[in-house]
């Protein structure tokens, strides 16, 4: 009789802490709970349905989440250059070590690794095309 033995690895890495951790936890808890109770509801149905609770549930998460992300830069202003080109064009570089250096001691490590994500990138076009506007 053969056996075979698989043996599975699972390699994890060390994230850093989110900045305003607790704060964001606070207010995620409610839609949360909220989302629980729809859990029942939920096993009965294929994923691709979705209840209006559950649906109102999930725009108030990406509504938290997007308020979240968007506090994280309030401050990109002060940490970007604008150049005027000679024909009025306006290009606001971020100065990413600035920005995050702004951060606590204890928040710069998620920053350092958030700054180079395509969602900050995003967040960040997105306001400085709004300063170059302006």
């Amino acid at each position: 009789m053969l056996t075979a033995t698989l043996l599975f690895s699972v390699k994890t890495c060390s994230l850093p802490q989110l900045p305003q951790c607790r704060k964001l936890i606070s207010e995620l808890g409610p839609i949360h709970a909220r989302l629980s109770c729809e859990n029942s509801i939920a096993k009965q149905h294929p994923i691709y349905k979705c209840s209006e609770v559950q649906a109102e549930v999930a725009e108030h998460f990406l509504s938290a989440m997007r308020h979240y992300l968007e506090s994280l830069c309030s401050n990109l202003r002060s940490h970007t250059i604008t150049n005027v080109q000679s024909n009025n064009d306006k290009v606001s570089l971020l100065l990413k070590d600035s920005f995050i250096d702004s951060f606590p001691v204890r928040d710069q490590p998620f920053m350092k690794l958030f700054v180079d994500t395509q969602l900050f990138s995003v967040l960040s076009d997105s306001r400085l095309s709004t300063y170059e506007n302006e």
